[in-house]
Order: C-alpha cells, then sequence, then structure tokens
C-alpha cells in the first residue's frame, strides 16, 4: 500500500489544518504518513499544497504524482498540473477542472457541504472526513484528533459534525466504488514529527536553555515550537530587535555557562557574521541553526535550497575552526543536533546545522526506540587563582571557566590576547595564539560524523548527496534497482571524515546531486581531496526533487557513457 494525496488550495483557506488532522489520524490508525508542504509568501492571493504519502512501510520520499489531488479554489489546478499522471483521481468542485480532465475527475461540493453545516470555514474539516472515509479510518480516532486540535467544546462539536458530513459524503456516493489497498503497519512506538521539530528536540537533550532569534523563514518553526515548551523543559526562547543581538545574546549564555544557539536563514545569518567572528576569537562555543531558502537578499523566502554551504563554510573575518552538520532525515537530526552542541561545548567553536525549508515542514512518523541520545557532558571547570584562559595547549583546547565559579579571572576579549585574555600585539604570541585555536581542527576532524554508504560492496558509479536530499535519493535509487550504483550521503560536510574518501576513489563515475546552482559540496570535496564530479544534478527552483524527477535524471547520468 502505497497512495500520495495532495491537496491544492488559496493561501488562507487552511490547507494546513487539514494536513495536520489527516496526519495524526493516519498515524493514529496504523498507517506510515509522510507529508510536506510548500507555500508562496503571502498570506493571501496565492495557491500552496500539501502532500501527504501514506503507506503500509516506511516511504520517506517526496512523490511528484498523486493518486489522489484535491482542489480546493480554481486556480489550483494550474498550480498542480505537474502532480496529475493518468491514473491520478481529482476531487474538486465542477467548475474549477476542465475538459482534458474529464475521464479522471469527480465532483465533489466541500464548500456547499461546509456552508449548509453554517460556514465555509467547515470546508477543511469536511475534507479531512472525506479522505478518512476513503482510507476507513475510525471514527473515534477521528473525533479524539478533532477534540485535541480545537480546545473549544463548541469549536470542536462543529467539525466533528463537519467531519461526520465529509465521511458520509464519500461513504454515501458513487464514489465509494474507489477502494484502496489498504495495509497496516506493524505497530512499533511511532511518534509524529516534523524536521524543525526533531532539531528543537536534539537540542533540548543537548540540555539547551536559551535560544535567541530574530524572526525569518524558514528557520522560525524552531523558535515557535520551543517558545510553547518554556515550561516544560526549563528553556529561555528570546526574539530580539534584530539578529546581530541574537547572535551576541547567545555568546554571552554561552559565556556565562548556559548552552545557548540561534535559529535564523541565510540573510539573517549575514548579519550576525561579525558576532561569529567575536565568537571564534574568544573561543566562545555557539551552535548556529541554519534553514536555507534562496537567496541572495530575500530571494524565494519561503522556498528550499542547499546554497548557504559557501556562506557557512568561509563566513566572517579570519581564520578559525568550526564545524558544519546536515542532517539527512528527522531521526538524523535529533542526532546530530545534539553532536553539534558537543562539539561546540567540547572545542569552544561555531558548530552549524543547516536544514532547509523542505527539511523543516517535513513530516512523518518516526520509531522513537531508535533515536540516538548523546549524554550532554560537561566541559566547564572550576578555575584556580592563576587561571590562563587561553593557555597554549597541545590540541589547542584551554580549560573553559565561568565568571563566579572558583578563584580565577576570566577574560573574553576580542583582541588578540596573551593566555590570560590581555590584550597582546606581540608578534611570536600572536602567531602562537592563531595556531593554537586552528589546532583545533584536527580534534574535531578526528570525531568527525562518518558518510552513510548504502549499495553494493562492489560497485562502478557512486551518487552523493547530502542533508533532506537523502530519502528522496535513496528512494530513486532503489526504483532503478542498479547492482553497480552505490549511495554516499554526508551528515556532516566539515571538516570531512575521510572514510567517506575511500568510497569517492572507487568510483569509475561520480555524480553529485544538488539543491544549488554551482555545486557547492562538489566543489569542496574537489578542494579537499582533488577529486573532481563526473556528472552535477542539481536544482535551484526553490522547489525540492522530486522521487520521480531524480531517478529520471540518475537513470540518464548512469546511461551516458
Amino acid at each position: 500500500m502505497d497512495y500520495t494525496i495532495v491537496l491544492t488550495a488559496a493561501a488562507g483557506q487552511g490547507v494546513e489544518t487539514v494536513e495536520a488532522l489527516v496526519s495524526k489520524a493516519f498515524k493514529e490508525a496504523s498507517f506510515f504518513v509522510f507529508s510536506d508542504k510548500e507555500y508562496m509568501s503571502r498570506v493571501r492571493g496565492g495557491v500552496n499544497s500539501t502532500t501527504i504519502r501514506v503507506s503500509s512501510k516506511e516511504n520517506k520520499g517526496y512523490k511528484q504524482f498523486a493518486d489522489f489531488l484535491f482542489l480546493f479554489t480554481k486556480n489550483a489546478l494550474d498550480h498542480s498540473k505537474n502532480r496529475i499522471s493518468k491514473d491520478t483521481i481529482i476531487f474538486s468542485e465542477e467548475d474549477f477542472i476542465t475538459d482534458e480532465y474529464n475521464s479522471q475527475f469527480f465532483t465533489v461540493d466541500f464548500l456547499k457541504t461546509a456552508k449548509n453545516l453554517g460556514s465555509a470555514i467547515f470546508a477543511n474539516t469536511v475534507a479531512f472526513g472525506f479522505i478518512s472515509s476513503i482510507f476507513e479510518i475510525n471514527a473515534d480516532i477521528a473525533h479524539n484528533i478533532i477534540k485535541n486540535h480545537f480546545k473549544d467544546p463548541d469549536v470542536a462539536q462543529k467539525n466533528i459534525e463537519a467531519y461526520n458530513a465529509g465521511y458520509n459524503l464519500f461513504k454515501d456516493s458513487s464514489y465509494s466504488k474507489i477502494k484502496p489497498q489498504i495495509d497496516y503497519l506493524t505497530p512499533k512506538k511511532y511518534a509524529l514529527l516534523s524536521g524543525s521539530q526533531a532539531v528543537s528536540l536534539g537540542a533540548l537533550s543537548s540540555n539547551a536553555k536559551f535560544l535567541s532569534f530574530y524572526p525569518m523563514s524558514p528557520s522560525t518553526d524552531v523558535a515557535i515550537f520551543l517558545a510553547h515548551q518554556m515550561d516544560k523543559f526549563d528553556i529561555v526562547v528570546e526574539q530580539f530587535e534584530d539578529e546581530i543581538s541574537a547572535v551576541n545574546a547567545a555568546i554571552g549564555a554561552w559565556f556565562g555557562g548556559v548552552r545557548a544557539f540561534v535559529t535564523t536563514s541565510g540573510g539573517g545569518y549575514a548579519l550576525m557574521e561579525e558576532g561569529v567572528s567575536l565568537a571564534g576569537m574568544t573561543e566562545t562555543p555557539l551552535v548556529v541553526h541554519l534553514a536555507q531558502r534562496p537567496s541572495p537578499a530575500t530571494g524565494l523566502p519561503t522556498r528550499t535550497s542547499q546554497s548557504d554551504l559557501n556562506l557557512v563554510l568561509y563566513s566572517s573575518h579570519g581564520d578559525f575552526p568550526r564545524a558544519i552538520f546536515s542532517p539527512r532525515n528527522i531521526e538524523d537530526a535529533f542526532f546530530v543536533t545534539q553532536k553539534a552542541f558537543d562539539i561546540a561545548d567540547k572545542y569552544q567553536c561555531v558548530s552549524y546545522i543547516l536544514t532547509d525549508q523542505y527539511f523543516m515542514s517535513m513530516m512523518y512518523n518516526i520509531d522513537s526506540t531508535q533515536l540516538e541520545f548523546l549524554e550532554p557532558k560537561n566541559y566547564i571547570i572550576q578555575t584556580p587563582q592563576d587561571y590562563k584562559r587561553y593557555e597554549l595547549t597541545q590540541n589547542g583546547i584551554s580549560k573553559r571557566g565561568i565568571p563566579g565559579f572558583g578563584d580565577g579571572i576570566i577574560v573574553a576579549n576580542g583582541n588578540e590576547h596573551d593566555e590570560y585574555g590581555d590584550i597582546t600585539e606581540d608578534e611570536t604570541l600572536s602567531k602562537l595564539m592563531l595556531e593554537k585555536r586552528m589546532r583545533k581542527i584536527d580534534g574535531i576532524k578526528s570525531e568527525s560524523l562518518k558518510p552513510m554508504y548504502i549499495g553494493p560492496q562492489i560497485f562502478k558509479n557512486l551518487v552523493v548527496c547530502y542533508g533532506s536530499l537523502y530519502e528522496n535519493t535513496k528512494e530513486a535509487l532503489e526504483l532503478l534497482k542498479r547492482d553497480d550504483t552505490g549511495l554516499l550521503c554526508y551528515s556532516q560536510l566539515y571538516p570531512l571524515n575521510d572514510e567517506g574518501l575511500n568510497y569517492l576513489k572507487k568510483a569509475q563515475k561520480l555524480i553529485f546531486v544538488e539543491q544549488n546552482f554551482s555545486g557547492q559540496f562538489a566543489n569542496l570535496i574537489w578542494k579537499e581531496y582533488g577529486i573532481k564530479v563526473d556528472k552535477l544534478i542539481n536544482k535551484y527552483t526553490g522547489r525540492q526533487f522530486f522521487v520521480e524527477e531524480l531517478k529520471e535524471k540518475l537513470e540518464m547520468a548512469l546511461e551516458v557513457r
């Protein structure tokens, strides 16, 4: 069983509400559910869509062609034409469709049904009932989800009535002959999580106590989620007047001994760069979560991209060590976020978590027993009287004290400094201090995450990707069923774990898949190892690669000699 449902509606029609209700219902009914959304950067006047994939096994790929397409506005057909195959069943009001699709079109008047119940606002819940009826979801499950979603009992009751009307709308119609094959998922301890929630929960598991931010799509979801957890998890979430204040507040929190991070996107991070450089010079730990979107400037603020690798790799002035992570899926995001905090704290450096819009809004049920936990360690010491904050050491790491804990004096200095933190322009000491800071990169590299390899022991072709492209690339390769091709996916982009080099060297044909124009990761591999890519498959429209789209492009790339 594997079906893809696409819901397309005008901005403000509440398609997100349907997505939330349907996804929870599928999960509670023991189906595997994956969902994601694409939306325009306006409150009203645009057209948005949500994709929900329901299956009896863990399918996490973003499918292009819908089995069931729901159109809630007249412009929805144009918006979703590329989601229609010859097998797609389309449900919409009669005047939303053209003759071209008559043979696969079924009239459903969600709006009229909702108005008969008192308000057009119930159209979403009518649709929820209609979809539930197609997939035979137990009404008690759906009613409980509605009660939890709408806290006001009267509002919840009206929505239950709308749900029942939608359920009967399908059941009592001639369309009820449409019978999808129903197979349930093997019961496990599944939890429904989004990408933004996985990053947030990873931060909480890392003992993060402070998040500072200035709102910017698509990164703000992390702040919104954690703001709702402040009472439960003893974390402070603070919106500042700008990004400069936000990053400096996080640096201040770490200086005082509190694990902290910022969440932002490309344009916001550009404003934070001077603060990041301060963290580099003062050797103050810092974690930056950067959710990517197409740029430069405002770009496409609600779309997806992998175009900020170079930004974080080369940002800020001067040389200082850093670590860059990019989780491949939701489970990985939970662990990778913990790893980013640990590396930042241990090596007193800047750690980046690179996600993107697609990753932030992606949601599926995960087997919570498979989540990896990294026990937060305490790297702070009680300082002695003759404490040297920047003591020259073999591995570059000086023991980190905080104000008020011990007898030592803690000095943080944006200028070059001696071992105590006092300003110096001594030529020899300046050289030694920079070399001390940069020695830490060897330690960070020694703990870097190995890339994940999937495929045959002996291969001819190697496909390389990172971050949110993993699940779609993996499924595309599975569909191709090639026994001469492997997949290498990186969750840590810098410094690189050299185990990946063994796979890169063996490949006769090297194909990189990226969501940016220039192939930023392929260029980094070239810079680090001198290995050039044979074929770059890239997309930079602000839309995520579909599984089918990648399958076609990979097939062509693999066939070309």
